[in-house]
């Protein structure tokens, strides 16, 4: 493990839906021995929802500039967060007119390009790696284990870290800390219509229902996401979308911060455990 400090971009979530992906990210990486420093006065990446590319580019170069006063590659729990970051980080990199039309904007853009962004799963997997995660397993967590990985953390595949048709990031951890990992890999990087929400909502249900309703197929005790908009379908909403197709789910949907931070010992509250709608009571008590 080389790393041992980095910028941290919550952003937007982590403050309202995504409040517990925020907490467990921090107890997690203070457990293994990452000291995480918010970009200050950080900005929006500019989600989906923000079509005009030069926008995008402009919000992201100021977060990575900050960052990069520092010296400090940025991370981010969040996919589409990761995305907006690293597109930008790219594009500035290898396209010198844009590079001087963002920074033309407002001199506090003048980013040079010389940091990386990085989705916190990355930095866990592949910076931390297994073996010193290994190491510091102090409970196994015997669940049979649906891993939701959604669209962005491989997606395109120059930009993302994992294999964009069969990633295996989370899969790998699961196994680590004694989970199974039920046959998902139809759905693991299906869309969960979160982009949809507020547009087609109808849509975005039945595109959740169908994760949930594959996951209880296969005999999950829980899913578990590293994406806060995937989450917020998940979790949040499925006692919404139970409601509107009058059936039972109840599938407890954790992130992968929570259900790793449960194998090294962390307290289900530092978790933020506690804030998730579907209850993870269950999901606890089975951790030994």
């Amino acid at each position: 493990m080389a790393v041992t400090k980095l910028a941290y971009y919550p952003g937007c979530p982590s403050g309202t839906h995504a409040i517990e992906q925020d907490i467990s990210t921090k107890a997690l990486f203070e457990k293994l021995g990452i000291e995480l420093v918010e970009v200050e006065d950080w900005n929006c990446c500019g989600a989906v929802e923000i079509e005009d590319p030069h926008l995008v580019y402009a919000l992201n170069a100021r977060n990575l500039a900050i960052a990069e006063k520092d010296n400090l590659d940025i991370a981010t729990p969040c996919s589409i967060c990761f995305y907006n970051l690293e597109r930008t980080n790219r594009a500035l990199r290898e396209d010198k007119d844009l590079s001087a039309k963002i920074r033309g904007i407002d001199p506090a853009l003048d980013y040079k390009g010389t940091i990386r962004a990085r989705h916190t799963l990355d930095v866990i997997v592949n910076e931390v790696g297994l073996d010193e995660i290994s190491k510091k397993v102090v409970k196994k967590v015997p669940l049979k284990v649906a891993p939701y990985y959604g669209c962005y953390i491989g997606r395109p595949s120059e930009i993302g870290f994992d294999d964009p048709d069969n990633p295996d990031s989370m899969d790998r951890l699961i196994e680590l800390i004694g989970g199974e990992v039920v046959p998902f890999s139809q759905m693991k990087t299906k869309c969960c219509g979160g982009p949809l929400m507020m547009t087609k909502g109808d849509l975005a249900f039945e595109m959740t229902k169908k994760i949930l309703e594959a996951a209880k197929a296969k005999g999950a005790d829980c899913i578990v996401t590293a994406c806060p908009l995937c989450h917020m379908l998940l979790d949040a909403k499925q006692p919404d979308i139970e409601e509107k197709y009058s059936i039972k789910i109840e599938m407890p949907v954790l992130y992968i911060s929570q259900l790793l931070g449960l194998a090294l010992g962390i307290d289900p509250k530092k978790l933020g455990l506690d804030k998730n709608i579907v209850s993870t009571k269950e999901i606890e008590r089975k951790v030994i």
